[in-house]
């Protein structure tokens, strides 16, 4: 039987260990800060922090290009082997474009648009590493994936807009009004792959992450397996909301630190889940 290669973008956030451990192929993004640009793994979350609040300056993500999807791609096939790619959103990124872009002409190439991001996009991407383990085909593999696709539930809540304000994603009154509000956003994917507002939460950082916590909780999912996610966040609020899945019967509860390329968009103090729908 041919190898099926597995290959997503390093903004899936699984990080070397879960690339290495999964045996999945990665492609890379560029971030701008300034006038210099880096490959994302050149970037810690601490640079995006200090180019934001020290150095004023407004970090730019780069989708993959499409030059490096072909290599990946042709490599992958050379030998009769056959690849599946899955990109973040189409919604969210030109890479998923560039990745179409580089498959034309190629056999053996499936490129999946997850419609979502993050570890939404690493959830799927570590199943599709173990059906491909386990003998399926890239048929079933792909339809597996793109029937799960739907069912991965992500969202997120913020501290505040001012990293969505910076980027251009929140206006100048929804930043002023949040804040002298003590409004904390919560967003989620949406069934389009886009990021939309979800429910509002009112106070401190840490009672609106536990009631956020409880909101989500409240939704029917797998408890099969969750992703907490953050950004630079304290750690107490980090363990509880960890321990709030565990008590709630989920079997494995991943704490999971949010690359730079998500940082951008959402700063500092925010959190994130990431699991499959029932």
């Amino acid at each position: 039987m041919s190898k099926i290669t597995i290959s997503v973008d390093n903004t899936s956030d699984l990080g070397p260990e879960l690339f290495e451990k999964h045996d999945l192929k990665v492609i890379y993004f560029g971030i701008a800060i300034g006038d210099k640009l880096f490959r994302d793994t050149e970037v810690t979350p601490d640079d995006i922090y200090n180019a934001v609040e020290k150095d004023n300056l407004v970090p730019k993500t780069n989708a993959a290009l499409e030059v490096d999807y072909r290599e990946l791609f042709e490599q992958s096939t050379k030998d009769g082997g056959s690849i599946i790619h899955l990109n973040m959103s189409g919604a969210l990124s030109a890479s998923h474009s560039n990745a179409l872009r580089a498959a034309k002409g190629l056999e053996r190439v499936t490129v999946i648009d997850t419609q979502n991001g993050s570890l939404g996009t690493g959830i799927l991407a570590i199943h599709a590493a173990e059906l491909a383990k386990s003998g399926k085909s890239v048929t079933d593999i792909t339809k597996i994936i793109t029937d799960m696709v739907t069912k991965v539930d992500t969202s997120f809540i913020l501290n505040d807009l001012k990293y969505l304000h910076k980027g251009g994603r929140a206006s100048t009154l929804k930043l002023l009004g949040a804040n002298l509000l003590k409004i904390r956003a919560s967003l989620r994917v949406d069934e389009a792959g886009k990021i939309v507002p979800d429910k509002k939460f009112k106070g401190q950082f840490d009672k609106s992450v536990k009631e956020w916590t409880e909101y989500k909780l409240s939704q029917p999912c797998s408890k099969d397996v969750v992703y907490v996610l953050h950004t630079d966040t304290n750690n107490k609020i980090i363990g509880d909301t960890v321990q709030a899945y565990k008590d709630a019967g989920y079997k494995d509860v991943q704490r999971v630190l949010i690359g730079p390329t998500l940082t951008i968009h959402i700063g500092r103090n925010a959190m994130g889940v990431v699991r499959i729908r029932e």
